[in-house]
């Protein structure tokens, strides 16, 4: 990393295999575009955006591709980013960005711990459906064996966005659903029911 890179803006794609569950089994290289297009229109800052990806994609949009390192990936391998060692933030495919994402960038450049939403079912513990990662954080990868990447990133003792910034990345399921987006910057779509089976007007606004 130079000093000078911008902030990274990086998500995951693999074709679904044997690990993926029936909920995350339609990602194609558009939901990649959308989640780009979404940054683009709330980040006012520089970015760069990257994709860990199985395999070489097309991309329209000017998307960064890393090869992932594993031959069969699964969701624990959503940990593989951290080796950047870079400011980023780290979303998945079934993310909305609703609203402008500056001062989310800003914390990744300035902080110094993880930030990752509290699990909406289960607050108690967290979640990694979006996570404010500052720099200096390659030994969560270098230091991972494989573990389920939510209970790993959990003992790295993360900061809640939650606290940091209430109501503002939330839970289609919990938090949006039937409701308002209100102050709503980043929506992430967690298990069943993904953006393109809704039809709630917001979606079509700012996933496209």
């Amino acid at each position: 990393m130079e000093l000078n890179d911008p902030i990274a803006i990086v998500t995951l794609l693999w074709d679904a295999n044997p690990h993926s569950k029936s909920f995350s089994s339609m990602y194609d290289e558009s939901w990649v575009e959308k989640l780009f297009r979404g940054c683009h229109r709330n980040l006012t800052q520089p970015f760069e955006f990257i994709c860990f990806t199985d395999r070489e994609r097309d991309f329209e949009e000017p998307i960064t591709q890393m090869q992932m390192m594993a031959s069969v990936p699964s969701y624990a391998d959503c940990i593989e980013p951290y080796k950047l060692n870079r400011p980023m933030i780290l979303m998945g495919l079934d993310t909305i960005i609703t609203g402008n994402i500056d001062h989310l960038a800003d914390y990744c450049l300035t902080a110094e711990n993880i930030a990752v939403p509290i699990d909406p079912y289960k607050p108690w513990q967290v979640c990694n459906g979006v996570a404010l990662v500052p720099a200096g954080h390659h030994l969560v990868y270098d230091n991972w064996a494989g573990q389920n990447d939510m209970d790993w990133i959990a003992q790295q003792g993360p900061a809640h966005i939650d606290a940091l910034f209430p109501g503002q990345v939330l839970s289609y399921k919990v938090h949006i659903r039937g409701a308002e987006l209100d102050d709503a910057r980043i929506v992430y779509f967690h298990g069943q029911q993904k953006p393109h089976e809704l039809d709630d007007p917001w979606i079509a606004e700012h996933w496209s």
